[in-house]
C-alpha cells in the first residue's frame, strides 16, 4: 500500500495519519470471534485504495478544531461503514473476487459474510457515537441509510432499463453519499467555516458521482487483473449502468431486444462477450466517460470556495486521479 500512496501526491499530506488508520483497522477484530477476526485480517491485509479516509484527513484540515484522534475515528467509522456495505454487496452479486483476492462470501459463505458485515458496521456505529458532534454522528446514521436505499432502488426496483436519472439517483445514494460525508463530516468536526463545510460537501458528491460512473466504465473496459474483480460483471448480473443505458439508447432504435439482452440474468460467457462488443463498439462508454469529467469539473469549481493552500491542491489532485484510473 505505500508503494501505491508514493506514485499519488495526493497522500503524502497526511500520511501519518493514514499509517495510524491502518494500524487500527488491523486491529478491528483483536478480541473477537476467531472468525470474525480472520475475516478482518483477510479483508484489510490489502486495504485499498484509502481515498475516503484521505477525504476525510485532508477535508479536516480546512477548519481549526477537533483533535487528532476524533478524525481518525471519524475517518475509521466511515471506511468501516464502506467496507461492510462491500461485503454485503458480494453476497447480493454473489462476487467471488475483490482487489484481486477472494471474497468473504467465497472464502467462508454468505451466512458469514452477512455476520462479519453487520459486526463491521457495529462497529462503526461504536465510533461515531463518541463524536463530540451530533451533526456528525447523524451524518454517519444518515449515510447507512442513504447506501441501503441505493442498493433497495438496484435489487427490487422496476426490472426495466433505467434513465440516466435513475441512475444518477441510485449512484448518488450508493456511492456518492459517503464521498460528502467523508468531506463535509471531517468539516464539521474540525469547526470549519459553514461557506467551506458546504463546498466540501458539493466536492464529496460531485466527486462520488464521478467516481462511480468511471467504476461503471472500468468494469466494461478495463483488465480484471487491473481492476482486482471480475470484469462485466455487473452486465453479467444485468445491472445496467450508465455507459449500458447509453448503448442500448443508441444501438436499440425503440425495438427493446438489446435492453432486454442487458437486464437479463445469468448470461452465457458467449452472450456476455457478445454484448461487451456490443457495448464497445458503440458510443455509450465515450459518453459516460464525459459525464464522469462533467461532475468532475463540477467538483473541482467547488473547491474554489476553500483557501488556497496545499491540501486544496491535493483535492484537486484526487478529483483529476478518480476519472483517470485504470481500476
Amino acid at each position: 500500500m505505500r508503494a501505491t500512496r508514493a506514485s499519488h501526491p495526493f497522500y503524502a499530506l497526511v500520511e501519518a495519519e493514514l499509517e495510524e488508520l491502518q494500524r487500527r483497522l488491523q486491529g478491528v477484530g483483536r478480541g473477537a470471534h476467531p472468525t470474525f477476526a480472520a475475516a478482518v485480517a483477510h479483508l484489510f491485509g490489502s486495504p485499498g485504495k484509502l481515498l475516503r479516509p484521505t477525504l476525510v484527513f485532508l477535508s479536516a484540515r480546512f477548519g481549526p478544531g477537533s483533535s487528532q484522534r476524533m478524525i481518525v475515528d471519524l475517518a475509521e467509522s466511515l471506511e468501516l461503514v464502506h467496507t461492510a456495505s462491500l461485503v454485503h454487496d458480494d453476497i447480493v452479486d454473489r462476487a467471488e473476487v475483490r482487489r484481486n483476492l477472494p471474497t468473504v462470501n467465497a472464502v467462508w459463505d454468505d451466512d458469514v459474510a452477512l455476520i462479519v458485515g453487520d459486526y463491521l458496521f457495529a462497529k462503526a456505529y461504536a465510533l461515531a457515537a463518541v463524536l463530540p458532534k451530533p451533526e456528525v454522528i447523524a451524518m454517519v446514521a444518515q449515510t447507512v441509510f442513504a447506501l441501503c436505499d441505493g442498493e433497495l432502488a438496484e435489487v427490487s426496483g422496476d426490472r426495466g432499463m433505467p434513465t440516466e436519472e435513475q441512475y444518477l439517483s441510485r449512484i448518488e445514494l450508493k456511492t456518492a453519499s459517503l464521498y460528502a460525508a467523508c468531506c463535509q463530516g471531517a468539516a464539521l468536526l474540525a469547526d470549519a467555516d459553514p461557506e467551506h463545510v458546504a463546498a466540501l460537501g458539493a466536492f464529496g458528491t460531485h466527486l462520488g458521482l464521478a467516481f462511480q460512473i468511471t467504476d461503471d466504465v472500468l468494469d466494461l473496459v478495463g483488465e480484471e487483473n487491473d481492476l482486482g474483480k471480475e470484469v462485466g460483471r455487473d452486465l453479467a448480473e444485468g445491472m445496467p449502468t450508465l455507459p449500458m443505458i447509453y448503448a442500448v439508447a443508441e444501438l436499440d432504435g425503440g425495438r427493446h431486444r438489446l435492453a432486454q439482452r442487458v437486464m437479463a440474468p445469468d448470461k452465457t460467457p458467449a452472450e456476455l462477450a457478445e454484448l461487451l462488443r456490443a457495448i464497445r463498439g458503440s458510443r455509450g462508454i465515450e459518453r459516460a466517460r464525459e459525464r464522469a469529467l462533467a461532475f468532475h469539473d463540477i467538483a473541482v469549481r467547488a473547491l474554489e470556495a476553500l483557501p488556497d493552500r496545499p491540501e486544496r491542491v491535493a483535492l484537486r489532485e484526487i478529483a483529476d486521479f478518480v476519472v483517470s484510473r485504470e481500476r
